[in-house]
């Protein structure tokens, strides 16, 4: 092949004229018969300038375009233009586009979304050889957009002329159909992860999403006889003045305590209960003593099975040594009930202080979202396509984090865990419109050290109003990223709990994926905070999380209780 001056429309029109076209069609033909395509390069060095223009359409009697001055095209164009081929020459070409093509198909992103880094010069280069390809290729792509089609029209359809624009063309598309295949594989993977039944453990985890228990006949006739033995031990307790020793009138009375506190004003039963409804909320589902549902006389409010299961503590004796510090003895079961009504009415768990609200800025403390529901929950809202509540029933979550502040104010530190306790049973008692209201407390150790840690007096104290006000609440307590002091306070802990607590206690590795297949047991992964391996990324924030509260009570009414109340001193 001999150099020769850049063409113009008139010598390409002559190169097409009588004298030539004879003989370029025969080689045309030739070259077609041979080769089953219609590869116009031939070896024949005399003929082959001839043969370069016979090469092009017959439409493209244009101007030969200009040749690169500088850069990776003008390096593409000097190799695709060079003088007439030879072994060492065509070995150098096959070497620069086999290395080419190996870097742009380890980089080949850069080519489809060229980066920062890259210069103008480079980006140029890409984008003008992508939006080639793509035109080109523009139509099949639309037809079937499959990788296996990107790749037989990167393969098949590609000009062919200028081998390296073939392979950056080919080695760009290449690597951008196999990310689309890795990016279609992991979608696949997760959805199928996300959408497969989980299996889940039900010895383990059976408290932490338990419907309410069947009662049997006979535990049903001990809930109504306790029901009647603590209206009547109510009445009986309401006392005059001065230790009852004058005859005074029945608006003068008032409530003995029965913990050796102060008495209460006189007020009836009635009024008593509906004083202290779970989360202090008013509603028929957060009753604390069942009753007649105000809209229906017909209805039973069982104000969350609240004597089942003081009952159930009590393994369905009507006599026992419960509470256990008041009652060590032995009492009647209607004792330990109006206990607990006497330290709502004078702790008022649903309340919150300016100084607690402050206490709690670390979010140590806290409720958010919901377990998943337990089996006869699951089958009411597949029946009723109820898509809603199969996602908001279940036990309410609590999220305890001590390593995230300190031990300060042990009144304090006590009142934001009640508080959100008591507000996590109303929750639960609203979702599942009156029934259950428990909830799962999840308990982050990570930062944990004994600077965190509160005294053994105010765990045994803390675990005093669980089990004496709270019975058959908590559905279970997980332990999450146990470490050596934790270790300890559990150690602390477990001898002041029942042996049905204990059932109650699970500790999950700490391995990222053992710990996300034992959450997901329970617990969708859309709640699950992301510091555990969930998709949750909500932060806490105190002014946000207590603005809605009803009550906020000032530091001096808080500051008697114990005077009000020294059994819990």
């Amino acid at each position: 092949m001999t150099d020769a001056p850049p063409r113009t429309p008139e010598l390409t029109a002559e190169k097409h004229g009588s004298t030539s076209s004879n003989g370029a069609k025969k080689r045309r033909k030739k070259s077609k018969s041979n080769n089953g395509n219609a590869n116009w390069n031939t070896t024949n060095g005399a003929d082959n300038n001839n043969e370069v223009v016979d090469a092009a359409p017959e439409s493209s009697q244009t101007v030969a375009p200009s040749v690169p001055s500088n850069g990776v095209n003008g390096a593409m164009h000097a190799i695709s233009t060079s003088p007439k081929s030879t072994s060492s020459k065509q070995f150098l070409q096959n070497i620069v586009c086999l290395i080419i093509g190996i870097i742009i198909g380890y980089f080949g992103h850069e080519l489809i979304h060229p980066s920062e880094s890259l210069d103008d010069t480079k980006i140029g280069i890409f984008k003008t050889v992508l939006s080639r390809h793509r035109r080109k290729h523009k139509e099949i792509a639309s037809d079937n957009n499959s990788p296996d089609a990107l790749i037989s029209a990167a393969s098949e359809e590609i000009d062919r002329v200028h081998p390296i624009r073939h392979i950056l063309e080919g080695a760009s598309v290449f690597h951008h159909v196999k990310k689309q295949k890795q990016a279609i594989k992991a979608t696949t993977k997760t959805t199928h992860k996300d959408v497969a039944e989980i299996e889940v453990d039900w010895k383990k985890w059976k408290f932490g999403m338990t419907d309410d228990f069947q009662l049997t006949s006979e535990q049903s006739n001990l809930v109504k006889e306790l029901e009647q033995r603590v209206v009547s031990k109510a009445a009986s307790i309401r006392v005059c003045p001065d230790g009852g020793e004058k005859e005074c009138a029945e608006g003068d009375k008032q409530i003995a305590s029965l913990s050796g506190g102060t008495n209460m004003p006189g007020r009836s039963f009635i009024e008593r209960v509906d004083s202290v409804a779970w989360g202090g909320n008013d509603s028929d589902s957060t009753k604390w003593w069942p009753r007649k549902d105000a809209k229906d006389p017909n209805k039973l409010v069982p104000g969350g099975r609240l004597l089942a299961g003081y009952l159930k503590i009590m393994k369905w004796s009507l006599h026992a040594k419960y509470p256990h510090k008041l009652c060590e003895h032995g009492c009647d079961s209607e004792v330990s009930v109006l206990h607990t009504l006497e330290w709502r009415e004078k702790y008022k768990p649903w309340c919150v202080t300016p100084k607690m609200i402050q206490y709690n800025k670390s979010g140590f403390m806290y409720r958010r979202g919901n377990s998943r529901p337990g089996p006869r929950k699951r089958l009411e809202a597949e029946k009723a396509k109820d898509s809603e509540s199969l996602s908001t029933s279940g036990h309410a979550l609590l999220f305890y984090r001590p390593g995230v502040t300190t031990v300060e104010d042990p009144d304090l530190y006590g009142r934001v865990m009640l508080n959100a306790i008591d507000s996590a049973v109303a929750d639960s008692l609203v979702r599942n419109k009156g029934e259950i209201g428990r909830f799962n407390i999840i308990f982050d150790c990570k930062g944990f050290g004994s600077k965190n840690a509160p005294s053994l007096a105010n765990v045994k104290l803390l675990f005093r109003y669980l089990q004496d006000h709270f019975p058959d609440r908590l559905g279970v307590l997980v332990v999450a990223n146990l470490g050596g002091m934790a270790q300890m306070l559990m150690k602390m802990v477990l001898p002041f709990v029942t042996e049905d607590v204990r059932a109650k206690i699970h500790v999950i590795p700490n391995d990222e994926d053992g710990r996300r297949e034992m959450l997901l047991q329970f617990i969708d992964e859309d709640k699950i905070p992301n510091w555990l391996g969930g998709n949750d990324d909500y932060e806490f924030d105190a002014k946000e999380y207590y603005k809605d509260e009803k009550c906020v009570l000032s530091e001096d009414e808080i500051s008697n209780f114990l005077i009000d109340m020294p059994y819990h001193g």
